[in-house]
């Protein structure tokens, strides 16, 4: 499971994923564009590495997009946040516009907006998710976009 954070041109997320039986607390889950947008993936590891390998491949040919699973789920997602903040979420059924200052997807989603309610940033809301067991496992990961 899978809990992203955004606030303040910072997304963070939790570190775990699922492979097999094992979990293991090292997975890539965040990305940064060469435009500066952010990216953070959820759901089947490798359809999101799928999509993030098209994103640092100069987004080239087709868009791997998300399907539509049995139970109504979507295979993968990805929380995309330009440089200009404003969120939006790619899934089966295309895309979901967030406003406001911050934003959460993922199986630790209500923790993580009551944190960034109360004022924490984005890593703090993910160690708050980690800490309450919300789905959330593994280390805190972040990226800005203002790094390079």
């Amino acid at each position: 499971m899978t809990t992203i954070a955004y606030r303040d041109g910072v997304m963070a997320s939790d570190s775990g994923c699922w492979h097999g039986d094992a979990l293991h607390p090292w997975a890539q889950k965040l990305l940064r564009g060469p435009d500066g947008t952010l990216y953070g993936g959820l759901g089947s590891a490798a359809a999101v590495n799928t999509f993030f390998e098209w994103v640092e491949g100069g987004s080239v040919g087709p868009m791997p997009t998300p399907t539509r699973l049995d139970d109504d789920r979507s295979t993968f997602q990805v929380l995309i946040v330009p440089p200009s903040g404003r969120a939006k979420a790619l899934n089966h059924d295309g895309y979901e516009h967030f406003g406001g200052p911050y934003v959460a997807v993922g199986a630790g989603a209500p923790t993580v907006y009551g944190a960034l309610f109360m004022g924490a940033t984005a890593e703090q809301a993910i160690e708050a998710a980690l800490m309450h067991g919300s789905g959330a496992v593994g280390l805190v990961q972040s990226i800005r976009h203002d790094e390079g």
